[in-house]
């Protein structure tokens, strides 16, 4: 079955031939992978983020202090060009690109912190590499190098944007929903391939997740919740329910007729253990 669509669901009680024990095989369409694409743009966006902050920034102390630049004190300031510069770098790019990195680590959001880390981090390497072989003299080594990061981050933000893109397409096609007589299987991971097994009599209700983009686009997401209303695969962010594609039927199609399908099975289950 392709990616989203399923096979023939009119009789859940005859197995369609595509494995030994699998009813119906499905798995994330592209549509319902359109929020991880969007997120995966996250280095381009921190990008211009930091260049607008960085102009503000820089009027904003520009124009604080040159009524005092004429005064006594204007080599106290000028000498003082170079700390300012460094403390804007500092917070954009830089500071801008961590906080993200932290933000997506938090809520698991793979695409936003290794984007902002791969974006960061080769730039930073790349300017490093820059300062030590080809040093400016008329610049403080430390000045140089954030200078070099702030150069250097456009361009690899866009290469690591391509690169985080495709490894969420590969990783959406790995992932398969296989739904058995005995229970839900989820399969899926391009490093280390990973499986969650869901049986029947384990889930205790169904919740179907799709907002306004989901609807428009005919996609949907539906969460196993264990007999005591608890996630059935354990997954939890920040107390809530983990929207994994591994711990859940994420941006599947037609996702009101899945489950209806599934309620059905998990009813024809309990029907057979009383």
């Amino acid at each position: 079955m392709g990616s989203g669509r399923f096979f023939h669901m009119g009789a859940p009680d005859q197995p369609q031939a595509v494995g030994k024990a699998v009813i119906l095989r499905t798995g994330p369409d592209p549509r319902g992978f359109v929020s991880r694409y969007l997120l995966a743009l996250t280095p381009l966006v921190l990008c211009l983020v930091s260049v607008i902050l960085t102009s503000l920034m820089r009027g904003f102390l520009g124009g604080s202090f040159t009524p005092a630049m004429s005064g006594p004190a204007g080599s106290l300031l000028a000498g003082m060009g170079d700390l300012m510069e460094m403390g804007i770098l500092l917070i954009a790019p830089v500071g801008v690109y961590l906080i993200f990195v932290i933000l997506g680590w938090e809520i698991r959001s793979t695409e936003m912190w290794a984007g902002s880390i791969l974006a960061l981090g080769l730039s930073s390497l790349a300017g490093l590499l820059v300062t030590i072989l080809a040093p400016d003299m008329s610049l403080s080594p430390a000045l140089d190098y954030l200078y070099w990061i702030a150069y250097l981050i456009a361009p690899v933000s866009l290469v690591v944007v391509i690169l985080v893109l495709g490894f969420t397409e590969q990783f959406r096609r790995s992932i398969s929903y296989n739904i058995t007589r005995e229970g839900l299987v989820l399969r899926g991971g391009i490093w280390k391939q990973k499986e969650h097994i869901f049986p029947w009599n384990q889930i205790g209700e169904l919740i179907m997740e799709q907002n306004p983009v989901g609807k428009f686009l005919g996609t949907g997401t539906i969460i196993p919740l264990g007999r005591g209303g608890a996630a059935a695969g354990g997954g939890t962010v920040w107390g809530e329910i983990s929207r994994s594609p591994l711990d859940c039927i994420f941006g599947v199609r037609e996702p009101v007729l899945l489950m209806e399908f599934l309620r059905e099975l998990i009813s024809r289950s309990r029907d057979t253990q009383l």
